[in-house]
C-alpha cells in the first residue's frame, strides 16, 4: 500500500499510519502561488493502491482544494486503484435545509467526489449517518470512542448522548462495554446558535459517566451535559469526543464545570500545550485495521 498524507494530517497520524500499515509514503511538492492558489505535484507515481488521507481542518477550504488538487494529479498519473481516508470532514453538520434559502454543504463540498474513480472512502465518526446517502458515495463511517476509551484505560458505568440525534454514537459504545445508555434533550436555535439541554430522569448516582459525541468546538453542549450529571452526583464525568476543535475558549468553558477528563482522537492537529485533563489518543491502529478490510 501507498500512503499519501495531504497536509490536513496531524505528524503523529502520518507517521502511525505508515509504521501500523507498512505503508509506502507518497512524496508531494507544495507550493503556493502569489495570488494565493495552491499547487500540488506528486513527485513520482506510486505503486497502487494508493490511499490518500486527509483531514479538512483547520483551514477547511484550503484543505478542500488540496485534496482535489491530489485526486486529479492521480488521475493524471492513471493511478485508479484509489481509496480515500477523511479523519475529519468539514462542511458535514448541514446535511439538509434546516432554513429556506440555504445550501445542503456536504452536498456542494463532496459530490465532486464522483469525478474520480474512488474505490472506497472511510471517514472516521461522520456527523451525519445519512450522508454516505446523501452523496450515493460507498463510504464506511468508523465509530472509535469504544478505542479512545480502551486506550485512555477507563472504567465506564453509563454512556449519555447529549442529544437523541447522536444517539448511535452512545449505543455503540454501551453495546461493547455492557453498560446502559441514554440521551439528553437538546435544542438549538438556528438563527442564534443558542442551545438548550434539557435534563432527564437518569439514575447515574456514584456512576462514571461518558458523554460521547463527534464534535466539540466551545464546549458549550458538553458543559452543560457535565453540569446535569454533576447535579445527579455522577462520581467521574468523561467526555469521549472524536473531533476536538481545541481553543483557548473550549479549555477555558470546560475547565469550570469539573469535566474530569476529555479523551479525544488525533483525526485533526491540536495545540502543543494541552491541559493534563486533555488526553489525545491516536487512532492510526485502528485506522489500519479498518483501510485493510477495505482493501
Amino acid at each position: 500500500m501507498s500512503i499519501l498524507a495531504l497536509s490536513g494530517v496531524p505528524q503523529s497520524l502520518i507517521e502511525s499510519l505508515q509504521r501500523t500499515c507498512a505503508a509506502t509514503p507518497i512524496e508531494v511538492q507544495y507550493k503556493r502561488f502569489p495570488d494565493g492558489e495552491q499547487y500540488l505535484r506528486i513527485l513520482a507515481k506510486p505503486v497502487p493502491p494508493v490511499t490518500v488521507v486527509q483531514s479538512i481542518y483547520p483551514d477547511q477550504d484550503r484543505k478542500l482544494v488540496e485534496l482535489y488538487l491530489a485526486l486529479e494529479a492521480l488521475n493524471g498519473l492513471d493511478v485508479h486503484e484509489v481509496n480515500l481516508v477523511i479523519t475529519y470532514m468539514a462542511y458535514a453538520r448541514q446535511d439538509k435545509r434546516f432554513l429556506e434559502g440555504e445550501p445542503i454543504s456536504v452536498k456542494a463540498l463532496y459530490m465532486p467526489l464522483k469525478l474520480y474513480k474512488i474505490k472506497k472512502i472511510l471517514t472516521l465518526d461522520i456527523h451525519s449517518i445519512k450522508i454516505p446517502e446523501i452523496l450515493g458515495l460507498n463510504i464506511r463511517n468508523v465509530l472509535p470512542h469504544a478505542y479512545l476509551v480502551e486506550k485512555a484505560e477507563i472504567n465506564i458505568d453509563f454512556v449519555l448522548s447529549p442529544d437523541k440525534g447522536a444517539i448511535h454514537r452512545a449505543q455503540v459504545l454501551a453495546e461493547k462495554k455492557k453498560v446502559a445508555f441514554d440521551y439528553l434533550e437538546k435544542y438549538r436555535d438556528r438563527t442564534t446558535g443558542e442551545i438548550t439541554v434539557t435534563p432527564r430522569e437518569l439514575n447515574v448516582k456514584g456512576m462514571n459517566v461518558a458523554i460521547v459525541d463527534d464534535i466539540i468546538s466551545t464546549g458549550g453542549t458538553i458543559a452543560k451535559a457535565t453540569q446535569i450529571l454533576r447535579k445527579l452526583e455522577a462520581n467521574k464525568v468523561y467526555a469521549i469526543v472524536t473531533h476536538a476543535l481545541i481553543s483557548e475558549k473550549t479549555i477555558e468553558t470546560l475547565s469550570n464545570v469539573g469535566l474530569d477528563m476529555l479523551i479525544t482522537s488525533n483525526s485533526i492537529r491540536h495545540p502543543e500545550k494541552l491541559p493534563p485533563w486533555i488526553r489525545v489518543i491516536d487512532v492510526g491502529e485502528l485506522l489500519c485495521k479498518e483501510l485493510n478490510e477495505m482493501i
